[in-house]
């Protein structure tokens, strides 16, 4: 399990057989964008499938999403994939009005435990 200090943003890792689950919960903006880039790449670095929930985040900016797109750049050149879950009604309305939603894949379910 990873856990960042950032009072705005907790981000855990949840290592299953298929996949790892990173969990996102609070802000992502700039204040936070290192801790949340840090786990993402961490965890791409394993090779198994990366899941990001993301139901929990009340917040994302342009360097939130600039961070899963990166993450989605590196599986393109070797790291592990990504697939987002849940966005929240906040990352939905972001991922939507970017018009990414062709670009970063979504997972109806995580791996099971």
């Amino acid at each position: 399990m990873t856990e960042p200090s950032n009072a705005h943003v907790t981000v855990t890792t949840d290592e299953r057989p298929s996949g790892i689950v990173v969990i996102v919960e609070g802000v992502v903006d700039a204040s936070t964008l290192s801790e949340v880039s840090a786990v993402l790449t961490d965890a791409q670095r394993d090779g198994r499938m990366v899941y990001v929930d993301l139901a929990a985040v009340t917040f994302m900016d342009s360097r939130g999403l600039g961070a899963l797109i990166a993450a989605n750049e590196r599986s393109r050149e070797g790291a592990a994939a990504i697939r987002l879950h849940a966005p929240s009604d906040a990352v939905r309305r972001l991922l939507n009005i970017s018009g990414v939603t062709a670009v970063l894949v979504e997972a109806e379910e995580l791996p099971a435990a």
